[in-house]
């Protein structure tokens, strides 16, 4: 028997759910998401654990309209709703269902933070059943904890639900195997230089401190597994994959 958590626990440790708080994040999300999205606003859109809708606020504020939000947290659902959103409840033990009855019929779907919290053994069914959504050369996005970080542990363990983080080739194998097509793996949330870098102030202090580490860790990887390989690996917190649907190797019809 499924038992149902309490999931809006753990999330208000960073998310107070205030408008202020709601607005920023819906403008990161707007940021991150402008590039990677088809240019048509008419697309249809899904994003599978949408929380409480920060992804969601973002596309609206890019001006897509046809977006849907699905999440298996009563809580997380609730404060989307009380924003108006596009959301629903659909509980793991509902999901084959919902999965099913979605066949070919969005054009993005989009994973933020949710494949960890899948098993392992569940994990190629649970992108099989993404990728059955997505039309023919539909697009998934998909973001996920970094092993290759310096704080990959913390990301690891932060949260009871996780099952296991991932590296740029684990995530590869993975999202092939559930016959995506195009698979491209980058750092997100990647540190970005600051105007007027020579003056001193928090912001740039930040970023001289990722960019310091993360020579460092770098460094570490190159004296381990040489220089060719340690130069190309992400080391954000987080990483994320942008991949194309291809039915015909998927199986899914």
């Amino acid at each position: 028997m499924e038992i149902e958590i309490d999931y809006t626990r753990h999330y208000r440790r960073w998310h107070d759910g205030s408008d202020a708080h709601f607005a920023r994040m819906a403008s990161g999300f707007a940021s991150k998401l402008a590039p990677l999205l088809p240019q048509p606003r008419s697309v249809r859109i899904l994003e599978v654990g949408c929380g409480m809708g920060f992804a969601l606020g973002g596309l609206q504020q890019l001006g897509y309209h046809d977006i849907r939000g699905i999440d298996a947290d009563r809580g997380q659902i609730a404060a989307a709703t009380r924003r108006g959103l596009p959301v629903s409840h659909v509980p793991v033990a509902l999901s084959n269902e919902f999965f099913a009855e979605s066949i070919d019929s969005f054009d993005v779907v989009m994973c933020f933070d949710v494949l960890e919290h899948v098993p392992v053994a569940d994990q190629l069914t649970f992108l099989r059943q993404l990728h059955g959504t997505l039309k023919v050369g539909g697009r998934l996005i998909c973001q996920v904890p970094n092993a290759n970080s310096g704080i990959a542990s913390r990301y690891r363990y932060i949260d009871w639900t996780h099952h296991c983080s991932f590296s740029e080739a684990s995530l590869d194998f993975v999202l092939h195997n559930a016959g995506f097509v195009d698979i491209s793996i980058t750092e997100a949330n990647p540190a970005v230089r600051p105007r007027l870098p020579f003056i001193l102030r928090r912001s740039v202090v930040h970023w001289l401190l990722r960019r310091a580490f993360h020579t460092l860790r770098r460094l570490e990887y190159a004296a381990e597994l040489g220089w060719p390989e340690a130069r190309r690996l992400p080391l954000t917190p987080n990483i994320m994959a942008i991949a194309a649907a291809n039915h015909r190797r998927s199986g899914a019809h």
